[in-house]
């Protein structure tokens, strides 16, 4: 009996220092959690601007936003207050080197790549063509040929006007000068300035195109080699298309039955251009399209080899002309067989008239013959 006695006792005790073990602990932890508490309620803290930190009426924690990109998202939900915005401090900080150091980082090469694919890619209200985006990105190349690769804030408007006045193509120049322009105003929130306001645009003497001698027309024809580079200089010389329009011409863009050609997406995706089928190139093109798909390329040529037998020609006729005089010469035939201006301006895409008039119509020994009746009518009046 004394030892169940004994056994009984010691129970009790145990179980008492137990209970009384248990009351320590929740006693230490109620007090360290009111000095948490009294450590976030007496700290003082400076809410960063668009950011917030608040306590949630569902279950009394504090929550904390960060202001990215003009919209508020979460960054952490705790018990104590202190903890919330001690994150929240955190995660302001880091958002704000992480800003500088992106745009430390961005040099004038890298800029051009980062705004071709952020805005001039995804334009508002048309999509562009394979045509600009390859001469898109004939620019940016040439300009990372020119320049040199310098942080986007050491640019100065001196460098660049230095670089333009060293070009000497002048429609690269020019294609140089739009393209920094586009990139550097979208630059303009990250600098605070705009350097192409102080940039002049560097003014070349184009080259005048010219209308060539159906002499000259006949000679080239000769010189070409196969049937596909005949049907080609026809096709230039009597539609008036441009130099790398030729690419887009597909069969479903021949209507023989309306007797019209469709350029489609020379300049943007929905640009479109109508041309009347000449007599001289409707059995070309009758040829061309006949038991083939419709979204075959009527040529399937591409323009490096079109040029590339361009300058073979051209040595061999010894005939001075570039590819684009072709257009030259649709015009002004046009304006010979009296065609009036109105009408043809629109085959050859332009917006009005004055294209036509200030560039594209030479005079000719057909001008000459027109001025020397009206002169003998002058006369017999």
């Amino acid at each position: 009996m004394e030892l169940i006695e004994i056994i009984t006792e010691q129970a009790k005790q145990l179980a008492e220092l137990t209970r009384q073990n248990s009351e320590l602990t929740s006693m230490i932890g109620k007090f360290f959690a009111s000095k948490n508490t009294d450590k976030g309620e007496t700290k003082e803290m400076h809410i960063p601007k668009g950011c917030s930190l608040f306590q949630r009426k569902s279950d009394c924690r504090w929550e904390a936003r960060i202001m990215i990109d003009g919209k508020q998202q979460f960054v952490a939900c705790t018990k104590n207050k202190s903890d919330a915005y001690d994150k929240l401090i955190k995660a302001n900080r880091i958002k704000k080197k992480s800003v500088v150091k992106k745009d430390k980082e961005f040099t004038l090469f890298s800029w051009l790549d980062h705004w071709h694919a952020i805005y001039r890619m995804p334009m508002k209200g048309t999509e562009l063509s394979a045509n600009t985006i390859i001469m898109d990105l004939s620019m940016i190349r040439k300009i990372k040929k020119i320049f040199k690769d310098a942080k986007l804030r050491d640019i100065t408007a001196d460098v660049i006007q230095q670089k333009l006045y060293s070009m000497t193509q002048g429609r690269t120049c020019e294609g140089v000068y739009t393209t920094l322009k586009l990139a550097l105003e979208k630059a303009k929130d990250r600098l605070g300035r705009n350097v192409m306001e102080q940039v002049e645009k560097v003014k070349h003497a184009r080259k005048t195109g010219r209308a060539l001698l159906k002499e000259e027309v006949d000679l080239i024809l000769k010189s070409t080699i196969n049937q596909t580079e005949h049907d080609i200089w026809l096709f230039y010389f009597n539609t008036g298309c441009r130099t790398g329009e030729i690419e887009t011409v597909k069969v479903g863009h021949i209507d023989l039955e309306r007797n019209e050609v469709f350029i489609d997406g020379s300049k943007t995706k929905g640009s479109k251009r109508i041309m009347p089928i000449m007599p001289i190139l409707r059995p070309v093109l009758e040829r061309l399209i006949k038991d083939r798909d419709q979204d075959e390329k009527l040529f399937k040529l591409t323009i490096n080899q079109i040029r590339t037998f361009y300058k073979r020609i051209k040595a061999e006729t010894k005939i001075s002309f570039t590819m684009k005089d072709t257009r030259h010469t649709f015009a002004t035939a046009c304006k010979d067989a009296g065609i009036p201006v109105e009408v043809y301006h629109k085959w050859f895409g332009w917006s009005d008239d004055s294209m036509a008039r200030r560039v594209y119509t030479h005079r000719t020994e057909k001008d000459k013959e027109v001025a020397q009746v009206w002169a003998k009518k002058f006369e017999e009046f």
